[in-house]
């Protein structure tokens, strides 16, 4: 607006400067004497001058109206990026004036409080803070505090404790910093809310409780069925017995065994933290897994009234490749909880195949049984949870319930899909399709499809790995160091079928004073956990004082990363309880027939 009056007046001017002329003009003509062509020149230099200055004053005005508006222009653009910028924020930004009052904040802000209007913010600012902070500090006087701090040094960054619109309390790392705004000092805060950080430290520190406990208890649980199977396999190694008796332990071994395995799942603290387990894909004897997941439930037909019926389809191919572990643990599963939730009636094994391609299959387990069944609402529970269906109800239910969420997990890992319908006091019916590559071209064929369907081939034999035999080391010396009796007995007879020498010890210091002693073993055997001492500080212990003789670690944790952390504290090697005659077999030929060979 100002500008154009300035414009108005340098018209009215020059439309003034043409009418002088033009007076002027007339002056001289009618007028031709000489002091008329005096004024008449005088004239026409004052317009030309004053046409020059008004036409200079005009550009020189222009520019700087121009330059103003430019400047206001740019300075409303920076007002309105930087509100833009404070209301999109993800930081939670408030501004506080010279006596701590707030006077903006952006919606960020308000959204961290549980507001939906940030101007509820600024009038309810007081409420949003506890009457004292963790510190002890008064909240008003501490507030105070860090605001002159900030005003004094420009900048401060502090915890605080805030609380959210319905009263919960919650930690930010606030920073304050002194600003000029229009003139005026101003303290911009920002607040980090620190929840996130703080409930992944208590994740840490609660995954690192969660796995002292899954040690301890995979210490405590793995003790006694690594003992059943050591005794096991002594007896049955080394003992010549009737035909039942042998068979009793063989049920033993490979029952123990199972629970082992399933043990081992649950225990392994590094599958349960990333959600899944290791598939180990390998060719495996499809008649052997028919049988022996087929053995297991046979006790189950001692306890109950229930008929257990088998079909086996004869075009199933001998030999597949896959984990043959995660499968078994699928039918075992599932045939136990059928089982479970059967009193009366018939449980039914089925499995099938259907032909992909040349070499692959898709490996068909079905399982009903004619149990109390489920409603669709306790199915959908399974797939997200475990339960034991109608514990309250069914005081003959027993077990975890992780059975049939299990199913689902592995199934998933396998990229096999698992149908289940169901319905109450009609029974359930489990359907799982496996995809599974098929080794060689031969199939079971109608003689040993029957022989499976009525459990001919359930003969329980001698597992394959009690078969092996050691090699003999007449000349070794070994020291065994256990804190259980039964784990030492199962040790000693281990060793002794391969001719050793062999001393036992129950605590750590027993072994660090035979030590100095002065006896030498060409291996020690180490149990992890014993109390006292236990074999780590033992084995410390021991290269301290210069022993350099191997030394391998005995422990019935089953978590990963184990081996690594023997290997850094001393040790020469590692050793799962129970005791592998395999494993054991490699180390002392390792550590004492080819040392003993080499000089």
């Amino acid at each position: 607006m100002r500008g154009r009056t300035q414009l108005n007046l340098f018209h009215i001017l020059a439309l003034g400067m043409v009418l002088f002329t033009i007076i002027g003009i007339s002056v001289v003509f009618f007028n031709r004497d000489s002091f008329a062509s005096t004024v008449w020149v005088a004239t026409i230099v004052i317009f030309i001058t004053l046409v020059i200055l008004t036409v200079f004053l005009f550009i020189f005005t222009s520019r700087l109206i121009s330059q103003k508006e430019q400047a206001e222009k740019q300075a409303r653009d920076a007002a309105k990026r930087f509100q833009i910028f404070f209301d999109a924020s993800p930081a939670f930004i408030e501004i506080w004036d010279e006596n701590f009052d707030p006077i903006e904040c952006n919606q960020r802000t308000a959204e961290l409080f549980g507001l939906s209007d940030k101007m509820d913010f600024i009038k309810r600012y007081a409420e949003f803070s506890p009457e004292y902070q963790p510190c002890g500090a008064s909240s008003d006087e501490k507030w105070v505090e860090m605001a002159e701090k900030a005003l004094k040094e420009g900048t401060v960054t502090f915890e605080w404790m805030h609380l959210t619109s319905d009263g919960k309390p919650f930690p930010v790392e606030a920073t304050f910093v002194r600003l000029e705004n229009d003139g005026k000092t101003v303290i911009m805060g920002y607040n980090h809310d620190l929840r996130p950080m703080k409930a992944a430290i208590e994740s840490e520190q609660s995954n690192k409780a969660k796995s002292m406990f899954l040690a301890r208890m995979s210490h405590e649980i793995r003790t006694p069925i690594a003992a059943v199977l050591g005794i096991s396999e002594v007896q049955l190694r080394n003992k010549v017995m009737p035909p039942q008796t042998e068979e009793a332990f063989i049920k033993i071994y490979d029952s123990s065994k199972t629970l082992l395995n399933i043990v081992n799942d649950i225990l392994d603290f590094s599958r349960i933290e990333s959600g899944k387990l290791p598939l180990i894909n390998n060719e495996y004897d499809v008649a052997s897994l028919i049988s022996d997941t087929s053995q297991l439930h046979l006790i189950y037909l001692e306890r109950k009234n229930v008929l257990f019926r088998i079909h086996v389809d004869k075009n199933l191919p001998t030999k597949l490749i896959g984990d043959a572990l995660r499968i078994r643990q699928i039918i075992n599963n599932l045939t136990t909880n059928a089982f479970k939730y059967t009193e009366t009636g018939t449980v039914v094994l089925s499995l099938s195949c259907e032909r992909e391609k040349e070499n692959k299959v898709t490996l068909v387990i079905s399982i009903k049984d004619t149990g109390i069944g489920m409603t669709a609402e306790q199915i959908d529970e399974i797939k997200g949870e475990y339960i034991r269906l109608r514990e309250h109800e069914k005081s003959f239910v027993t077990g975890t319930g992780l059975g049939l969420p299990i199913v689902y997990s592995l199934a998933q890992m396998m990229g096999a899909q698992v149908e289940l319908t169901s319905k109450v006091r009609a029974g359930t019916h489990a359907l799982v399709r496996i995809p599974q590559k098929v080794s060689g071209t031969q199939v079971l064929g109608q003689e040993l499809a029957n022989s499976l369907q009525n459990f001919e081939s359930s003969t329980w034999s001698m597992p394959k790995e009690l078969t092996f035999v050691p090699e003999k080391i007449p000349h070794g010396n070994v020291l065994v160091v256990d804190d259980v009796d039964t784990n030492l007995y199962v040790a000693e007879a281990m060793l002794e079928s391969f001719g050793l020498s062999i001393e036992l010890c129950e605590n750590g210091q027993d072994a660090i004073n035979k030590i100095r002693q002065g006896n030498a073993y060409d291996i020690i055997f180490m149990d992890h956990m014993m109390p006292g001492m236990d074999g780590i500080e033992v084995t410390k212990t021991l290269r301290n004082m210069g022993y350099s003789h191997p030394i391998v670690a005995l422990t019935a944790n089953a978590l990963k990363g184990q081996a690594e952390m023997f290997i850094d504290n001393g040790f020469s090697g590692f050793m799962s309880k129970p005791m592998d005659i395999k494993l054991l077999n490699s180390y002392l030929v390792r550590f004492i027939k080819n040392k003993h060979e080499a000089t």
